[in-house]
């Protein structure tokens, strides 16, 4: 299910199908809500009521929320409501169209990368997506609105469509360019389809009382991604969202339960991945990999003992002594064949 997590998305026909065992992360269940409270500013900080039944606000401070442009909503706090906050500025049209920035209006569908990528002739699922107009002002816009607890809980995207009404026919609408990308997402430039490109966020607005119980399901949901087999570009992809939760998100049970679930499996990028990401290493993980006995997980072992057994204050350390302490022989066999000299460390 992380597979299409990649940064630059298609907006053609073909979006990956969702693997098997999606459902097992879905856990909780809940109706789109309709008529969702929205909080929108223009471009130029200029409230507006147009949208109609939406309700817009002016955007206030967030002093006891946290912003989170990186973790997905594969992560979330059981029972708790959220907030998106989309931002889009600096826009450029494509070249030739002959419409003024200022004519252009905007369209926004967002919810599972599934629903986004998947409906019918590649278009979004619109049934199973929310959908909200944003108010632009010389190519730039701000939009908040509430969506309640996330569900479903898998990535989300975002697709994002600009048009505008000819004079001649204020009825029809013509399309100017569109995008597709996964949320949320920091600030940055999106390219445009046909052409064109605009700056886009898409931020998690979360309470912060939930802070520990999304520091939790991101160590669970580490796990819950390598039971599946997703591959290590997308593992890397969900610890670059636990550490914006802070650096010792990685340093809990759940994410050290799926570092050593990893090297019982034997799968060395995706371990690779987690102990450069600052998963906590621990001497179980390096017995997990050794019990597979194979030359590939024993390095692996070893390469896991040296990194936990890194000294903190610079004092000199045998990592065979630390071998023989953790119960890994064939990882002091791997010392000792490696630097016969190691012997002479030992008390």
């Amino acid at each position: 299910w992380l597979k299409p997590l990649s940064r630059s998305l298609p907006t053609s026909p073909g979006g990956a199908a969702t693997p098997p065992g999606c459902a097992d992360l879905v856990v909780l269940r809940m109706a789109h809500a309709r008529g969702d409270m929205v909080r929108q500013v223009s471009g130029d900080s200029h409230a507006s009521d147009a949208a109609g039944s939406q309700q817009k606000v002016a955007l206030a401070p967030m002093a006891n929320s946290l912003e989170l442009s990186q973790l997905n909503h594969a992560v979330t706090a059981p029972g708790v409501g959220e907030r998106l906050r989309i931002r889009i500025r600096d826009m450029r049209l494509p070249d030739g169209h002959g419409v003024d920035v200022k004519e252009v209006r905007c369209k926004a569908y967002f919810g599972a990368l599934s629903a986004v990528m998947e409906g019918p002739d590649g278009r979004p699922d619109k049934s199973r997506l929310k959908d909200l107009k944003l108010e632009m002002q010389g190519g730039a816009a701000t939009v908040e609105i509430d969506v309640g607890v996330p569900f479903p809980q898998e990535p989300w995207a975002i697709r994002v469509k600009f048009y505008h009404r000819p004079p001649s026919s204020l009825f029809r609408k013509e399309n100017v360019a569109e995008l597709t990308d996964v949320v949320p997402r920091p600030m940055s430039r999106v390219e445009c389809k046909p052409g064109g490109h605009v700056s886009l966020e898409v931020l998690r607005i979360v309470p912060r009382s939930a802070h520990r119980a999304l520091q939790e399901a991101a160590g669970r949901v580490l796990g819950q991604a390598i039971e599946l087999g997703v591959e290590a570009v997308d593992v890397e992809d969900l610890c670059l969202g636990a550490r914006e939760l802070g650096a010792d998100t990685l340093h809990k049970p759940g994410a050290v339960a799926a570092l050593e679930r990893a090297a019982a499996a034997g799968k060395v990028e995706i371990v690779e991945k987690l102990v450069s990401s600052g998963v906590l290493v621990t001497a179980a993980a390096a017995r997990a990999a050794e019990q597979l006995a194979t030359p590939q997980c024993i390095a692996l072992a070893h390469q896991l003992l040296r990194e936990c057994a890194k000294p903190a204050g610079g004092e000199k350390v045998s990592l065979l002594s630390n071998a023989i302490d953790e119960r890994l022989p064939l990882v002091a066999e791997k010392i000792l064949d490696e630097d016969p000299g190691a012997l002479g460390e030992l008390p």
